[in-house]
């Protein structure tokens, strides 16, 4: 069968093209046949019990195994979407291939529920009322999830950007404890040759005292709030 883009008219006939994981399903109808063209669609169909054998019947009965693979498929996602979620947000994330891997997954159920949107329009005459409002349903699920997917990677990217800004805070907050060590240094620094005799002398240690001191309250406060 020629490649149509989801519906063409031609004679009372329609040539039509649904998808299903972005691969293509054809069909035909026209008022007294419809033809399947695509093997997995001819399987899906068979496995039904179909009460209406009619063109009419059988090309309704497309469109709701069609709904069911498309939403089994987005109540799939919707999950995986809350559990991605939730890892991003305890920081158990530790890259975004498997946001990309999903907003890929999505975008395709997504471009999926769009054709067949689409389709029922041009052949809404030709379904039941409830079956058209429920691919319109169906579609309005898939662009919410689209919408709600468009801000994972956003979510992400904010929670590693807080998780840089306090490895800088404990940086920071570590260099504290070499500043009075480093300053004591180079005061004695600048008459080397006497460190030796200048660090025993009494008065250098009451100097020193309070340095010492100051370092090892860093160090205790550091650790308490986990710093360290």
């Amino acid at each position: 069968m020629c490649d149509v883009y989801r519906v063409l008219e031609e004679d009372g006939k329609y040539y039509i093209r649904l998808e299903l994981d972005g691969k293509p399903i054809y069909l035909t109808f026209s008022a007294n046949e419809i033809v399947l063209h695509s093997k997995e669609l001819y399987e899906m169909v068979s496995r039904e019990e179909i009460d209406d054998c009619s063109p009419l019947g059988i090309l309704d009965e497309i469109f709701y195994i069609m709904l069911y693979q498309l939403g089994t498929k987005r109540t799939q996602l919707f999950l995986e979407f809350d559990n991605l979620f939730d890892l991003i947000t305890s920081g158990k994330l530790k890259d975004s291939k498997r946001i990309i891997l999903l907003r890929r997954r999505i975008l395709t159920n997504y471009s999926d529920s769009t054709v067949i949107y689409y389709v029922s329009r041009r052949l809404s005459k030709f379904l039941t009322s409830e079956t058209v409002e429920d691919v319109k349903f169906n579609y309005e699920r898939a662009e919410l999830l689209v919408t709600r997917s468009g801000d994972l990677y956003n979510i992400y990217l904010t929670e590693v950007q807080n998780d840089l800004n306090e490895i800088i805070k404990k940086l920071t907050s570590i260099s504290f404890i070499f500043m009075p060590i480093t300053a004591v240094a180079s005061i004695y620094a600048v008459d080397f040759t006497n460190v030796y005799n200048t660090l025993i002398n009494w008065q250098s240690l009451i100097f020193l005292s309070p340095v010492l001191i100051l370092t090892v309250l860093l160090v205790i406060y550091l650790r308490r709030i986990k710093w360290l």
